[in-house]
């Protein structure tokens, strides 16, 4: 507790907040998501409801007040305040600019990318207000409230009500943020067919402020408010990617001066967590499977220690390892086998660093992405020995498990530490605006455009200068800023993003691949994970079924547009990749196992074996741009 216990500010955290949408319409059909970085999963079956339909994420804000000093005195609630909370949530995707590519990278102006028109371009004048979903603000105060009153009904999609969500509080007051269900539709009728424009259509993805007033022993308290971004679900809960969207951030604060960077580099808390983030991708993709995976090269759990040794005679070691990763600083480091072998936002083509976004981790060949700066700046101090090996840290799995003062930044952390940063293409929870200076007020703080200063009109087509401009659409957000750039439905790009390695033939080790960590690509199902766990069965017969692999996709009943047409209403019925127990008695294997839980599709059995001792094959040579005519940028081929 700080000597100095007089509350003179208070701010909500997350900063910013992620819910998600799923089909279950139960009341307590839902979870609350990440509060720490390192939280814990839900148990076998418990992200589904029991009919078998997929919880949404709610969102939890909590409220820090702090002293003068800038040290948290205590959490607000109310129990020892008066709260009321005020959120708005909106969605204009259908009423903004088409996603061809991110406006921040040069690829952007190239001759042969599409320009970024207006959706639905033949609504014009006063109807393409009819484009917008905009319940308005709702608030909320008190103990355990729900209700109708809270809901964000009220939208429209022309004569389409389109419900975005609710608030609810907890037994403290805190404040629960829900999304959708979900729900996707034509307004008359036609079936998808692009991976992000589909024009008379919409879903019910949101975004926008989060607010509140809090009075102490009747003093009003300034309030620093927050932002919530509604996004798909999270069909792999306990996977991080590489680069997080926390990672992302984390980079650009640092680099904008709103933070100071961390010093020194910790092999526990910035290194170890890169390896271990490798490994844990084996349970959704064949070729990190091959790479990182149990009884592969670089399995993390193997080679950690070695990772972690700091004395000289390990130096060469640990530069071989540096080396493996894609570094833009480094010309001779950027091969197209590096890690990590994901796709970047351009697709294809070199490009260089932009002058409206000086990230050197855009200048990628190939358009594949690299690990942020920071990233590449604490792996360069430990390869060259700069760095603490420390012992391991205390797993905090709750916010209890926290000092106070910790807590605030936890919140902030976990929010986006489940999100992706790769690709921007558009994405799964947000997009590459993320990442523009202007769009911020602090540090993960969303810049609020007044409402007295509506935004201007840019023209019919969205040119990349326009965009990035400090006097474009990211100086400052209103409810539905952040959500527009983003695919519309979200469901159609979710389904796309297996275009290229169907087109393409590649190899079963689907590399480079695109966002694994949130849409799976070949995972573990329960016949083969009941298989392992048999002791009645010889152990060749359990490795071997530990070591296959089926397409997550598998029941969706074609490819292209009969694909994400099924997506639109089959999203619940696709399995969650759950944590398990492993067999105790099988060397080799993890004694803790991911898992996919039995989709509620048909099962073609199509199934891809695992080599774990294989290297990976050399990943295809993808033409970004034939990916953008098969189904990336336009209708799939026949």
């Amino acid at each position: 507790m700080p000597t100095d216990s007089i509350i003179t500010r208070a701010a909500i955290h997350p900063a910013i907040g992620i819910a998600r949408v799923g089909n279950s319409v139960e009341f307590d059909g839902y979870f609350i998501g990440p509060e720490v970085p390192d939280a814990p999963t839900l148990a076998e079956g418990e992200y589904k409801d029991r009919a078998g339909a997929l919880k949404r994420q709610a969102a939890c804000f909590r409220i820090y007040g702090y002293n003068a000093a800038g040290e948290v005195v205590a959490e607000l609630t109310a129990d020892n305040a008066e709260i009321e909370w005020t959120v708005h949530l909106a969605n204009k995707k259908a009423e903004w600019y088409e996603f061809q590519l991110a406006l921040d990278i040069p690829s952007a102006s190239d001759a042969g990318v599409p320009l970024s028109r207006r959706r639905n371009a033949s609504i014009t004048g006063n109807e393409r207000a009819q484009l917008v979903i905009d319940p308005g603000p709702r608030s909320i105060a008190g103990r355990s409230q729900h209700g109708s009153s809270f809901h964000f009904d009220g939208g429209y999609f022309f004569h389409l009500p389109v419900p975005l969500g609710e608030l609810r509080t907890d037994a403290s007051g805190r404040l629960l943020v829900f999304g959708g269900h979900g729900l996707s539709q034509s307004r008359i009728g036609t079936l998808p067919t692009t991976f992000a424009n589909n024009d008379d259509w919409h879903d019910d993805m949101s975004d926008g402020p989060v607010d509140a007033t809090v009075t102490i022993h009747g003093i009003d308290i300034p309030v620093e408010g927050a932002w919530i971004a509604v996004a798909p679900p999270n069909y792999a809960p306990a996977l991080k990617t590489t680069r997080t969207l926390h990672d992302l951030l984390l980079d650009r604060m640092i680099a904008w001066g709103f933070i100071p960077p961390p010093a020194p580099v910790s092999f526990q808390r910035h290194i170890r967590p890169i390896f271990e983030r490798l490994s844990g991708l084996q349970w959704v993709n064949h070729g990190f499977a091959s790479w990182f995976g149990a009884g592969a090269p670089f399995e993390a759990d193997a080679i950690l220690p070695r990772l972690a040794d700091q004395s000289p005679s390990n130096r060469e070691f640990r530069e071989r390892i540096y080396v493996q990763f894609r570094n833009p600083g480094r010309p001779s480091n950027l091969g197209k086998q590096l890690w990590p072998q994901f796709y970047g936002d351009a697709l294809d083509g070199m490009d260089s660093v932009s002058p409206q976004n000086p990230d050197p981790s855009l200048a990628v060949p190939g358009g594949l992405a690299s690990l942020s700066q920071l990233q590449l700046s604490w792996l360069q101090k430990w390869a060259a020995g700069d760095f603490e090996s420390d012992t391991p840290l205390p797993i905090a799995r709750s916010l209890a498990d926290l000092d106070l003062q910790r807590q605030p930044e936890a919140l902030d952390e976990a929010a986006l530490a489940f999100c992706l940063a790769d690709a921007f293409h558009p994405g799964c929870e947000l997009t590459w605006p993320m990442r523009i200076r202007h769009l911020y007020r602090g540090s993960f703080r969303i810049k609020r455009r007044p409402p007295s200063s509506p935004e201007p009109d840019f023209g019919d087509v969205l040119s990349p200068a326009v965009a990035v401009s400090p006097t474009g659409p990211l100086n400052g957000a209103s409810a539905g800023d952040l959500t527009k750039w983003m695919a519309v439905p979200w469901q159609t790009d979710t389904a796309s993003c297996l275009a290229g390695y169907t087109f393409f033939n590649t190899s079963p080790k689907l590399l480079p691949t695109f966002w694994p960590a949130r849409v799976p690509n070949t995972v573990l199902r329960e016949s083969d994970y009941q298989t392992v766990m048999d002791t009645t069965l010889s152990p060749q017969a359990r490795i071997e079924a530990f070591h296959s692999r089926v397409d997550w996709f598998r029941g969706l009943i074609g490819n292209g547009s009969s694909d994400i047409a099924q997506m639109i209403t089959d999203f619940g019925k696709l399995g969650i990749i759950e944590e398990r127990d492993g067999p105790q008695d099988l060397p080799g294997v993890p004694s803790r196992i991911w898992v996919e839980s039995p989709p509620d599709l048909p099962e073609p059995g199509m199934t891809r074996a695992v080599g774990a001792t294989t290297a990976a094959a050399a990943p295809a040579q993808f033409g970004g741009r034939k990916l953008r005519q098969i189904g990336r940028y336009g209708a799939p081929p026949e």
